[in-house]
């Protein structure tokens, strides 16, 4: 039982003995100092101790009895035990925070100090204060006192403000081994805010997920020896229906004197929303949105793993398939992109399903896939994957009220060609997927030496091209159209040469499928159509006709669809002062049908115009004959085979007369191409065939080739010679 006995509150000078220095002169931070002797019962306090706590009886001295009573009543247990001297009389050091009642409040009022409020423990002006005490000679106690009200305060504030933040906190007491976790901690660790724990760490790392408990251990290792200076780590945890959730921990560690870490302190935070937000933007870095496959980033990724391993352990050859889809943009264009997005995704899964355990399918263009095949024998393997990959893309696709039917090109390029990079073998299997486009579609083709080769060479000519168009290096050859039944020049085909500086004059099959195929043939074909329209002008001018002269300038199909082709034509007649009939533009077959519904848009408004249209290469297309009166052209062209074969007796050389009749029917014209003999000539006069054209009458040659041939022409006009053949 203790007892207390009264003492005088000295001044801050006469705390101790003059010849005993006291430990409150060296607390200069301290509110107050103070000094017990456990034995005696007495207290000694300096004025600042006084005015946190005053003596019970104004002008009195302050006491033990004084200091206990105005204690919060759940904080006077822990005070009396620390101030009490041990069974053995030794007394031991302490550092106390408590609350004591307001000397400023009514608390402070009565014998007794702390009434009313204070001792039933209720609600009321609290001040908190924290105590250092420490051993002293002679068996005391000595120590300071000061004022942590503030503090607590801001304490107070910031748990509130984590309380309403959502995160959990979380204490460890690294000597005890004891851990405290708030009910949000419990709420975000295990998804139950009443769920029991033991209070130990070992309670925690339960529920880590095993693969990042290291992790998380590391990482507090880390920061208890000061590698790091705070806790910051992710990691997933187990709540307690068996689900994963992401979870950010955050703390820092309170030191003793010689830096050891004597308590950890800190936050846990859900962020399993934004970890699957990363997750997701992770999955569609490398994953095609529509189809779910792999995108072209992640197939390139998974060649190169595939290309570094065979370097490192000589394993088994892969290959790489390109497969591209025949025709995918007609199904756009005649059913809608919404068609076609559903006609990938069923191709998508077929192949999904078609590929082997291991390989990689992906969706790396609009309408091309492509997979990498691993662990295969020889090239054959791959030859027998890409068939039976080609089979499964050809099954009909039923599109509601009918099926559909795509084919694909598949090329290949295998690994024991030797490649150091993934975007190589790429490349060879694109190379491979156009010559079997070029060979006739639904094809598999191997890529070898030879294609690439092509392709340099392709590549060579396509920027030997462009420089020829930027370089005025492209002309105008002229053929003549004649009239088969006055012998007469009505009018030229502008046909397109190259003069190349070094190979001189190169072949229009060598150069226009490329401009066709990059585009080129866009530019090339304006820039056709202004300069041939520019020399009629002039040949109309110096050779005046009662129906003037005409010339003829093919279209691409670049043109109509890439292109503004009718507001071209307009802009070239407004500037050039000809009647418009005498400009006609020759269309392929084969493009009327690519698009019928645009082309015939494109065809009426030029049309419109009263510039004449063409139908070229007429009968060796796909077309079906019940689109040719819709279509509002005015000349059927005949192709050069069906012409050749007047001369050989062949039975197709009747198609030509079937032509010429349709057109009869229709009320179009004729012109009939390559005549290269006058049997060819006489037999197409016959059947009543308008014009003709071919090496029988004279060569496409350049412009003063021509010009002075017109200018034979008319001077021999009234002895009815024609061309002066020889």
């Amino acid at each position: 039982m203790l007892f207390w006995v009264e003492a005088e509150c000295a001044g801050e000078e006469d705390v101790s003995s003059p010849t005993e220095p006291s430990p409150m002169a060296e607390a200069a931070g301290a509110d107050g100092v103070w000094e017990v002797d456990p034995g005696a019962f007495t207290l000694r306090a300096s004025p600042g101790f006084c005015r946190l706590i005053p003596p019970s009886r104004a002008g009195g001295a302050v006491t033990l009895a004084d200091w206990l009573a105005r204690l919060h009543p759940d904080d006077r247990p822990a005070l009396a035990s620390a101030l009490a001297p041990a069974t053995d009389g030794a007394v031991c050091g302490f550092s106390l925070d408590f609350r004591v009642a307001d000397p400023a409040s009514s608390l402070a009022g009565g014998s007794g100090g702390a009434g009313g409020e204070g001792e039933d423990g209720g609600a009321g002006p609290w001040l908190w204060l924290r105590a250092l005490g420490m051993p002293w000679a002679g068996g005391r106690l000595a120590g300071t006192l000061s004022d942590i009200t503030a503090q607590r305060m801001a304490e107070e504030r910031a748990s509130l403000a984590l309380r309403g933040s959502g995160d959990g906190v979380w204490d460890w007491d690294l000597g005890a081994g004891t851990v405290h976790y708030s009910p949000e901690w419990k709420r975000i660790a295990t998804r139950c805010s009443d769920t029991a724990l033991d209070g130990t760490i070992h309670a925690w790392f339960a529920r880590v997920v095993a693969a990042d408990r290291a992790g998380l251990e590391g990482a507090i290792d880390m920061h208890l020896s000061g590698e790091r200076p705070v806790l910051r780590h992710e990691f997933r945890m187990v709540d307690s229906s068996g689900q994963e959730h992401w979870v950010l921990v955050r703390g820092k560690a309170m030191r003793d004197v010689t830096g050891r870490a004597v308590r950890l302190t800190g936050t846990v935070t859900d962020i399993t929303p934004r970890k699957k937000a990363e997750q997701q933007l992770l999955f569609d870095a490398f994953h095609d949105t529509m189809t779910g496959l792999a995108n072209r980033t992640l197939l390139l990724d998974r060649v190169g793993q595939a290309l570094n391993r065979d370097r490192r352990t000589a394993s088994r050859p892969f290959a790489v398939l390109v497969i591209d889809l025949d025709r995918f943009k007609t199904v756009n264009e005649t059913h809608g992109s919404a068609i076609g997005d559903r006609v990938l995704r069923v191709i998508a899964k077929r192949l999904e399903e078609a590929r082997r355990m291991g390989d990689t399918l992906a969706r790396v263009s609009a309408d091309e896939f492509a997979m990498l095949l691993n662990d295969i024998d020889d090239v054959g393997d791959a030859i027998t994957a890409a068939e039976r990959l080609a089979r499964s893309i050809a099954q009909p696709i039923d599109l509601f009220d009918h099926d559909i039917q795509i084919t694909a090109s598949i090329g290949i390029a295998h690994s024991v060609t030797g490649y150091e990079r993934a975007e190589d073998l790429m490349r060879d299997a694109s190379l491979a997927v156009f010559r079997a486009k070029q060979q006739g579609r639904n094809r598999v083709d191997v890529f070898d030496s030879n294609l690439r080769r092509q392709a340099m060479s392709a590549m060579r000519l396509e920027t030997e091209l462009r420089a020829a168009l930027e370089q005025d290096q492209l002309c105008l050859f002229y053929q003549p159209i004649v009239s088969l039944a006055h012998n007469r020049i009505d009018g030229f085909e502008a046909l397109i040469r190259w003069r190349h500086p070094e190979r001189g004059l190169v072949p229009p099959g060598e150069f226009i499928p490329l401009a066709e195929e990059t585009g080129l043939i866009v530019p090339i074909g304006r820039w056709a159509l202004r300069e041939a329209v520019r020399q009629i002008v002039q040949w109309q001018a110096r050779f005046p006709r009662p129906v003037p002269l005409f010339m003829s300038v093919n279209v691409s199909p670049r043109q109509i669809h890439d292109d503004d082709l009718a507001g071209l034509v307009a802009e070239v007649l407004a500037g050039s002062g000809i009647p418009p009939s005498s400009l006609k533009l020759e269309i392929t077959e084969s493009l009327l049908m690519q698009d019928p519904a645009k082309s015939r848009d494109v065809m009426q408004r030029i049309r419109d115009m009263d510039v004449r249209l063409s139908i070229d290469d007429f009968g060796t297309g796909y077309s079906s004959l019940s689109y040719l009166h819709t279509f509002p052209a005015d000349t059927l062209k005949i192709d050069r085979a069906f012409v050749s074969a007047i001369s050989t007796g062949e039975s197709s050389a009747a198609i030509v007369q079937v032509i010429s009749t349709l057109a009869a029917i229709l009320r179009m014209d004729v012109v009939a191409e390559g005549i290269e003999t006058e049997t060819e000539a006489e037999f197409l006069r016959d059947i009543m065939c308008k014009f003709g054209q071919g090496y029988l009458f004279h060569r496409p040659a350049p412009a003063e080739v021509v010009e002075a041939l017109l200018t034979d022409a008319t001077e021999d006009a009234s002895d009815g010679a024609i061309l002066g053949l020889g």
